[in-house]
């Protein structure tokens, strides 16, 4: 577990602890290095977590992604017991829109309690001091999830203690097998994995058919494919009733902010009108394999025909690099016809969106559209 330097940057918050004797645990932000960072929340989900469920691996290099998001350092929470870490959680500016209205928010994730400090109200004081900086940054909601789909998961479970913390809805993935005998070993779900084993050979081939040319009209993005990669989100989430509202500045640190983030567009009538943006991670479960995780599928201004052969080229693209998995958040932001005719399969509710505002409910229909991302 790394031991982190002190500074003076801002005052530490005093957390009172009883079980320490004679060590004040603190809350402040966290401004070590992102290998530092990943190797505690590593470490602290494999303990809690390896041979029982499978869980993302995050690397260094998503956490820089993360990190240098805007007003995401300010976000970056650690608790330390003397100078070592034991507790993190982590947050990121975004702005959001239902069709009455916009506003300013976060979107938080990656709590991670070391297990010695675990039964100390360290999450509560991380939760607490969230919505402390949400509110004075003028916030007026945190969008996190819950994974409730094993019994060993240690996330929250729903509570009427906290009125403005509602847990708006079960969602779960849309997946796509991509290598069907490398997921049979992966999973830890063994009827899954055969089932995937014995589907794949009948599943249409993908195969990544573009350049960077783009000669048959699908192609990787460009940095000047981004006004109109902004017009294509627009266009795809127009009719969810709670969706991030991107703008020039949080769609470039999305799509150009990190090696990591990778993205396929697709050209129609002279002008990029889809496009698809997905990074990989490495994820651990029986063995640990590499899984690539959709964050955004706009292809609403595209013809149907289009709209499949780009998906099954980034499909085919995740593939090629060593994904064995493609999973995406099923939130209505994408038909459920188009995923079905390229092969996705849903897969059962495990999750908990959890919208948790920081002065009033804003009620927000359930079971309708919305687009948010999964972190």
């Amino acid at each position: 577990m790394p031991v982190i330097q002190p500074y003076n940057e801002q005052p530490a918050i005093a957390v009172p602890s009883q079980d320490v004797a004679g060590a004040a645990l603190c809350v402040r932000p966290y401004k070590a290095t992102s290998e530092q960072l990943q190797t505690f929340v590593e470490d602290t989900w494999t303990e809690a977590y390896r041979g029982r469920m499978a869980f993302p691996v995050w690397t260094a290099e998503y956490f820089d992604w993360i990190r240098s998001a805007s007003n995401a350092s300010n976000r970056c929470l650690g608790v330390y017991d003397q100078q070592k870490l034991v507790a993190v959680l982590l947050g990121l500016q975004s702005k959001f829109q239902t069709p009455n209205s916009g506003f300013s928010g976060g979107h938080w994730s990656w709590l991670s309690v070391a297990k010695s400090h675990r039964g100390r109200g360290l999450a509560k004081r991380l939760d607490a001091t969230r919505v402390d900086l949400e509110k004075a940054a003028r916030s007026d909601l945190i969008v996190s999830y819950r994974f409730v789909g094993s019994r060993y998961s240690l996330a929250e479970r729903e509570s009427h203690l906290f009125p403005l913390k509602k847990f708006h809805q079960r969602l779960g993935f849309w997946a796509r097998p991509l290598d069907g005998d490398r997921l049979h070993q992966w999973t830890i779900n063994r009827a899954e994995g055969l089932l995937s084993r014995l589907v794949m050979p009948v599943l249409p081939a993908v195969n990544w058919t573009g350049s960077n040319s783009g000669s048959n009209g699908i192609r990787l993005f460009h940095h000047g494919d981004l006004a109109d990669c902004a017009r294509a989100a627009a266009t795809q989430f127009r009719d969810c009733v709670l969706k991030v509202r991107w703008d020039k500045s949080s769609l470039r640190q999305q799509l150009m902010g990190s090696p990591i983030s990778q993205t396929v567009v697709a050209e129609h009538q002279g002008r990029v009108q889809g496009f698809i943006n997905f990074h990989i991670l490495p994820f651990q479960a029986r063995t640990r394999e590499l899984v690539a995780v959709v964050d955004l599928i706009c292809v609403n201004q595209l013809p149907a025909r289009q709209q499949r052969a780009l998906i099954r080229n980034a499909l085919g693209l995740m593939r090629d690099q060593g994904a064995i998995l493609a999973l995406k958040i099923r939130c209505g932001d994408v038909s459920a016809p188009l995923m079905l005719a390229t092969n996705f399969t849903p897969r059962w509710p495990d999750s908990s969106l959890v919208l948790q505002w920081t002065r009033s409910v804003q009620r927000i229909p359930k079971r309708r559209p919305i687009h948010v991302l999964w972190r």
